[in-house]
Formats: structure tokens, C-alpha cells, sequence
């Protein structure tokens, strides 16, 4: 299932409209109809907020199961992905790797890294 598609059925499912989505979303209804339809993507400000509404995770969201790839790979994945996100959401890229690496940083050196 697309993220579009996916999107459209947790709305469906939970009995909420485009338009009710929309103003949740602080975006425009035509906007959240091109997610749905897949003529947009998007952005990662959107999908934290859509998988917060639905209380879902945004790996369950976007369909992310764990997949046997190099780390070169996935550095690659990235770093093709991101070139094409705006300031805001790189800045949040950014925030929350660096989170996630101080955290690791910090189980790493109490011995309770996971």
C-alpha cells in the first residue's frame, strides 16, 4: 500500500474527512487529496503529525521493516532521500539524529546500549 493510499485508509477507518485532516494537518485539503492520490509527497513535519493523529508510529506509517543493508547503503539512501527535503525538515533530521546519538552515546557508556 502507498503512503497515499495508507493515509486515505487510516482517514476512512477513523471516520474522518479530507477536510477535518486538513485543518488537523494545518494544510490545505487539495494538498492532503495530492497526498492521497500520490501526485504529492509528503513532508516530514506532515508524516509525524499524520502518525501522531492516528496514534501510529511513523515506521508503521511509511511500512519500514528491517532489511538486511549495508550501513554504506543506507548512509546512501539517505543522503539521497534528504537532498530533497526542505530547511525545516532537515533541521529536524538533524535534531533528532543528534538525539538518537547522544542517547546511543550515553546507553553505550553506562553498558546498557541496545
Amino acid at each position: 500500500m502507498s503512503i497515499g493510499e495508507k493515509i486515505k485508509y487510516l482517514r476512512k477507518v477513523k471516520g474522518i474527512s479530507q477536510e477535518e485532516l486538513a485543518q488537523k494537518l494545518n494544510i490545505n485539503r487539495n494538498f492532503l487529496s495530492r497526498i492521497e492520490t500520490e501526485k504529492s509527497e509528503p513532508t516530514a513535519t506532515i508524516l509525524k503529525h499524520i502518525a501522531q493523529i492516528f496514534s501510529i508510529s511513523i515506521d508503521s506509517l511509511l511500512d519500514i521493516k528491517e532489511q538486511d543493508i549495508s550501513i554504506d547503503d543506507k548512509i546512501k539512501q539517505l543522503t539521497n532521500n534528504i537532498k530533497y527535503l526542505p530547511n525545516k525538515d532537515l533541521d529536524f533530521l538533524i535534531r533528532i539524529t543528534t538525539i538518537m546519538k547522544e542517547e546511543y552515546v550515553k546507553n553505550k557508556n553506562n553498558g546498557t546500549e541496545k
